[in-house]
């Protein structure tokens, strides 16, 4: 295609301009903090998400009420209020929400509570209304399981990535373990993280048991309960799937010596002992029978002691991180202790946990002393991790305290919505102050410090960033103002050690009278075929005072990627 001369110096001089600003940087560790973004809960248990739903979050709180929060705001009316048949007390509640991977077209979600008359374990199933913030009333019993004491009833569950709901249980409480449940997996569904398949029904003479059991599950036609996926648990109070990886983690609590972090694959087949009551993290207790040589356990992959000094005493278990805020955190697994509020990381590698640090001191919001009794972590839609304080009713959320560096240019692989660049406040005209990136890979993230603006004409400063609002495959970047209509640059820099750049030059493509983002949207609908091309077009692109078919097929080109910045570095072309 035949273009002329000058556009190619005059793009030839942007990337000159971009590359020399800003040079090749080291990558560099983002520094982290929290931020309140829920206050006047009543003991807020765990935060979770629906499938795919990257506007809300849903927060339990212990006393029967699952909460939304949306657009920064705590809706007033609860999605769920069972409170009426939930015992709240100590250790028991509303302790577990799970989403079911169909939530979008079945609208079934699972709620894990102890029932108000004995505190026996309730798993329901509920489904949401019309109003997509409201669930209806009335749920469907799924699995009961007695419980004999007031304590230790674990109380996690979530689909796995196998499609099946987990669930944690507790030994059943009291101290040392008393009805031996941990190493007993017959008669009872006590100290076990179980498996069921909550999408049929092996139980239709029993409507108080309204699930199947996965042909995969490890005691399937042996001896053992066939709901059972691994057992030697005593209280696995948090747990967290790895949501890219699959692999599960288990923050089981200890009696009165050690606290652990047990560590699951993906590729496990279940079966696996972790040792309670006979082991408590890697010790070998004294009650009872117990014989540690001749068992066949699996030690946790992270332990340490309980101590008077710091207040440790009991593990919270937390979350992976796989969020696009803070690109440098993939694959790390925040955990913390409900007494002495002690957050930790570490970093599963080849089956090792690597690289254990304490966060206490960084994450220690502003304006807050620190964040304390954390009962749980949680994830939202885009991987980005809460926190949960139960006494101080808040929940907050890690996020990072200083931008990244930017580091290179590269020729450009990013779509562009221009449709969604619009915007204005009624009091700067409507023009390029806000840009979204489309990734072509589904795992690219960004963040605040990956984006660069340059400005390389008219007479105003450059813009800054001021906001990325980051989700797995798109970023949407805001500007301080409006922007000339002159060549300017986004520069973004993801993990994978790869850069995304936009250089975009509107003009007044549909003769209007204004640059604005209406001219670059019209160019883009006319070349996905959605509107016939502008019979008229005001496309001085290079500013070189005279108008040219250059102009606009040269945009074409740039845009549909027919050329790409080593056609633009080339003067030498026709």
């Amino acid at each position: 295609m035949k273009s002329g001369g000058i556009l190619h110096l005059s793009f030839s001089m942007t990337v000159v301009l971009c590359a020399s600003q800003l040079g090749r940087a080291q990558p560099v560790e983002t520094p982290l903090t929290t931020v309140l973004v829920a206050s006047g809960l009543d003991q807020p248990l765990y935060v979770t998400h629906a499938p795919g739903d990257h506007a809300r979050v849903f927060i339990v709180e212990q006393g029967g009420k699952i909460k939304i929060l949306k657009g920064g705001d705590l809706l007033p009316t609860p999605f769920l209020n069972i409170a009426s048949v939930v015992k709240n007390s100590g250790e028991r509640g509303l302790l577990g929400l799970a989403f079911h991977p169909g939530y979008a077209t079945n609208g079934e979600f699972y709620v894990n509570y102890s029932r108000g008359a004995d505190g026996a374990t309730m798993i329901a199933r509920y489904t949401v209304s019309e109003d997509p913030d409201l669930a209806n009333p009335t749920g469907e019993i799924i699995l009961v399981i007695p419980q004999p004491y007031t304590n230790h009833n674990g109380g996690w569950m979530d689909f796995g990535p196998d499609g099946y709901l987990y669930i944690s249980t507790g030994d059943g409480g009291d101290g040392e373990d008393p009805l031996q449940t941990g190493q007993n997996n017959v008669g009872d569904l006590l100290g076990n993280m179980l498996r069921i398949d909550v999408n049929g029904d092996d139980f239709p003479g029993n409507s108080l048991l309204n699930y199947a059991i996965p042909p995969s599950n490890p005691f399937v036609g042996i001896e053992g309960e066939d709901e059972i996926w691994s057992y030697g648990l005593r209280n696995a109070w948090r747990c967290a799937f790895d949501s890219e990886l699959g692999d599960l983690y288990m923050g089981d609590v200890g009696q009165s010596a050690r606290e652990e972090i047990n560590f699951q694959p993906a590729s496990s087949i279940g079966g696996e002992n972790y040792g309670w009551r006979c082991l408590e993290g890697t010790i070998c207790t004294t009650f009872g029978a117990c014989q540690c040589e001749a068992l066949d356990t699996v030690p946790p992959t992270y332990e340490y002691d309980q101590d008077p000094l710091t207040a440790a005493c009991s593990v919270t278990g937390g979350e992976v991180y796989r969020g696009c805020a803070i690109p440098d955190l993939q694959g790390t697994y925040f955990f913390a202790d409900f007494c002495s509020a002690d957050i930790w990381s570490l970093r599963m590698v080849n089956g090792v946990a690597t690289d254990f640090r304490n966060r206490t001191a960084e994450l220690d919001p502003a304006g807050v002393s620190r964040i304390e009794w954390i009962s749980s972590f949680g994830r939202d839609a885009d991987g980005e991790i809460y926190i949960c304080d139960l006494f101080g009713n808040n929940v907050f959320k890690i996020v990072p305290s200083a931008p990244l560096a930017v580091i290179e240019t590269d020729p450009p692989d990013s779509a562009i919505d221009a449709r969604r660049h619009v915007e204005s406040d009624g009091l700067t005209p409507v023009g390029w102050s806000q840009i979204t990136y489309a990734f072509g890979d589904p795992a690219q993230c960004a963040s605040l410090g990956n984006f660069v603006a340059l400005q390389t004409g008219g007479v105003l400063d450059p813009p800054t960033i001021t906001e990325v609002d980051a989700k797995p495959n798109t970023a949407t970047v805001a500007l301080s103002r409006v922007i000339e209509s002159r060549a300017w640059t986004i520069i973004y820099h993801g993990e994978s050690q790869t850069t995304i750049r936009i250089a975009a030059l509107p003009a007044d493509i549909n003769a209007d009278g204004t640059s604005n983002a209406i001219d670059l949207a019209t160019l883009v609908d006319a070349l996905r075929g959605e509107i016939a091309m502008p019979p008229t077009w005001s496309t001085d692109i290079d500013r070189s005072g005279i108008l040219t078919g250059c102009d606009l097929l040269t945009t074409i080109d740039l845009l549909t990627g027919a050329i790409g910045n080593e056609a633009l570095l080339d003067a030498s072309l026709p």
